[in-house]
Parts: structure tokens; sequence; C-alpha cells
């Protein structure tokens, strides 16, 4: 069993996202394990370590022909690990209301694997957000996620904690009140929703197998 986690942050360094998705896969990888090393259930894949070409309309895949982008970039790479997993984790922060430039390309790229037979069908999907803003837009981006794995026929799930108390997702963000101001490290709630929702993917993926 593997769940991969993309960060769709184009930050290298110090990226939030990167932090929550990590708190989710380690919670998720902590559940699969049983006695299997935690590099063999879970893999973070930093969106901004590859070159994604802009798809270009071009309806190749539509016709089931191979995008002619792939044989200049990294999207086959990133797809052979997709094809792989069982469950996927897209974390993007909000990026004035939406998801970045980078995982939007990603996006539109892998229409490929739908046009070809749905290929990510089945796989359990969560998602996970972050912004600056207490108010930044969270909420949308997890609907564009959500929208994304409901077009591919993911399993989308969200988080099961208390339900007064936590979300169906990971979210968060650098504010927290009028004057003050944290990294995500530092936020509690953030890191609990994430955790809770790489629980719930794990839990998903097992009841399949």
């Amino acid at each position: 069993m593997l769940i991969v986690g993309i960060c769709g942050s184009p930050k290298k360094e110090r990226s939030n996202t990167r932090l929550m998705l990590e708190k989710a896969l380690e919670a998720a990888s902590d559940s699969l394990s049983d006695g299997e090393t935690k590099q063999a259930t879970t893999m973070l894949l930093n969106i901004s370590d590859f070159d994604i070409r802009h798809c270009t309309g071009c309806d190749s895949c539509v016709r089931k022909k191979p995008c002619p982008e792939s044989a200049k970039d990294d999207m086959p790479m990133i797809e052979a690990h997709l094809l792989r997993a069982d469950g996927i984790i897209i974390a993007a922060p909000s990026y004035f209301t939406s998801v970045p430039g980078v995982l939007k390309d990603f996006i539109d790229r892998s229409r490929f694997l739908k046009m070809q037979d749905h290929q990510l069908k089945n796989k359990v999907f969560g998602a996970i957000t972050y912004a600056g803003l207490r108010y930044g837009g969270q909420e949308h981006v997890i609907d564009v996620l959500n929208r994304y794995a409901l077009a591919q026929g993911m399993i989308v799930v969200g988080s099961l904690g208390s339900p007064v108390k936590d979300g169906t997702f990971g979210s968060g963000s650098l504010q927290t009140d009028e004057a003050g101001w944290r990294s995500a490290k530092d936020d509690s709630l953030a890191i609990r929703g994430s955790q809770k929702l790489g629980l719930r993917v794990a839990e998903i993926v097992k009841k399949l197998h």
C-alpha cells in the first residue's frame, strides 16, 4: 500500500503547506506500516522539483495519443508515481483564492490519465490547504482539488474528528488575529486536521485492500 503526497507549493524551502502534508503522511504511514518501513508506505513529491510544461489544448489526449509535451518535461515521472499509489493527498496553498499556477499546470496535464481509461480511478484522495489570511480562500482551494479528484474518478474522503471541533480537511492560516502571525508549526488546529486527514485516507486504503 502506498500513499503519495503532492506538495503544490512553488516554494522550495520553508513551506507551511509542505509541513502540513508531512504531518498527514506521517500519520498515514503510522497507520499503514504494520512493521514495514515508512518509506514503503508514503512518498512526498514537491511539485516545484519538476519541470511541468503548460497544457496547450492540442487535445492529443482526447484522441488517445501521447501528450507531445510529455516528451519534453517531467510529467511521465509524476504519472508513474501516481499510478503506483493507492491513495493520493494533494496539499496546496491559497494563491489569490485558488491553487498556484504550477499545480494548475499539473492538473491540466494529468488530463491524459483520465482520457486513457480513467487511470486514477478508485484511488483514495484527500486535500489540504494553507493561506496567509484566516479567510484567504482555503475552502475554494479544497473545492478545486476535490473536483479535480472527482473528475479523475478518485474516491474523495474527508477527515473524521470531533464534529464540533474539527473540520473535514487540513486547513490553516498564518493570521491569528488583527495583529498576530504564525507559521504552520504553531497552528495546532491545522496540524491536527492534517493528521486526521492522513489517517482517514490510510483507513480507507486499508479497507479497500
